[in-house]
């Protein structure tokens, strides 16, 4: 899969985020006898994920002329946890979820729980002093059904200020706009 910023084209690989040495020995050796998933290898396996997830999120942020700011950003008058500040080429201070990963049956955004969390997120921002805006960046995103409904009102409310597929070239154009 590749996002084409700026005329530029650059590959976005799970393979080159992930060597095989980066997984769990537990993983490994699931696959290998072909048994099923102990919730800690589940769980590091999902840990995994997110980190590799994040590196893309970073990585096209970057490449997008953000510059990264703090990561994991503690708001704790209101309890959340930001995943990544960062300034747009710009000059604009963004709050950035990320939400993603490449397997399961409902990845990204199309979990509603993590979904809900997002928003949850976003409207509890609402009571923060002075928030900058929340952006959340994901590996897929409702089409239909309940999610979409969710996001489609948490947007119109103003809950979020986007939601940004990274794998959507018209989404990750509209970063060069924040």
């Amino acid at each position: 899969m590749s996002i084409t910023i700026d005329g530029q084209q650059a590959l976005v690989s799970l393979a080159t985020h992930l060597s095989s040495n980066d997984k769990p020995e537990s993983v490994t050796n699931r696959e290998r006898s072909g048994s099923k998933p102990a919730v800690s290898s589940f769980q590091a396996a999902a840990s995994a994920q997110g980190r590799q997830f994040a590196e893309q999120c970073d990585f096209l942020l970057k490449n997008s002329g953000f510059v990264l700011g703090r990561a994991s950003l503690s708001v704790a008058e209101i309890g959340i946890e930001i995943d990544r500040e960062a300034t747009s080429p710009g000059g604009t201070t963004i709050w950035f979820e990320y939400k993603g990963s490449l397997q399961g049956k409902r990845p990204g955004l199309r979990r509603t729980d993590t979904l809900k969390k997002a928003i949850a997120n976003g409207a509890l921002l609402q009571a923060a002093p002075a928030s900058p805006p929340y952006v959340v960046l994901t590996s897929h995103l409702p089409n239909e059904g309940a999610g979409f409904e969710m996001l489609r009102a948490a947007l119109k409310l103003g809950l979020l200020s986007d939601v940004i597929c990274i794998y959507d070239t018209a989404g990750t154009t509209r970063l060069l706009t924040l």
